[in-house]
């Protein structure tokens, strides 16, 4: 009968990044049974000890990035770049000649 545990292995089931997070909020919270919640879940307690290192991890990644979170600046391509910057100096000298002769014709209506 011994011998029929052991070639029986038990199936590890993945995990989504969700659910190894719900599992470690659970272990860590006051008077947990973290040996009960382990098995629950087929885990062993290095599984929780490689979780906490993870989770600490990329904690301490998130904070040391300076900067508001958000919507990540793309790469924009130098002609691209270029073509806009163009663009923008030729609406500045259309809005600066609309802008002189808006204050000549003022001048010629007082």
């Amino acid at each position: 009968m011994e011998t029929i545990m052991n070639n029986q292995k038990k199936e590890r089931i993945k995990l989504t990044p969700e659910q190894l997070y719900n599992i470690y909020m659970e272990c860590n919270a006051p008077g947990a049974p973290v040996k009960m919640i382990l098995q629950r879940y087929g885990m062993n307690p290095w599984d929780l000890v490689a979780i906490r290192k993870r989770v600490k991890a990329a904690a301490l990644e998130a904070l040391s990035k300076p900067g508001k979170p958000g919507r990540r600046q793309a790469v924009i391509p130098v002609e691209q770049y270029q073509k806009v910057s163009r663009q923008l100096d030729e609406a500045k000298d259309a809005l600066a000649a609309v802008g002189h002769e808006l204050a000549l014709l003022k001048k010629r209506t007082d």
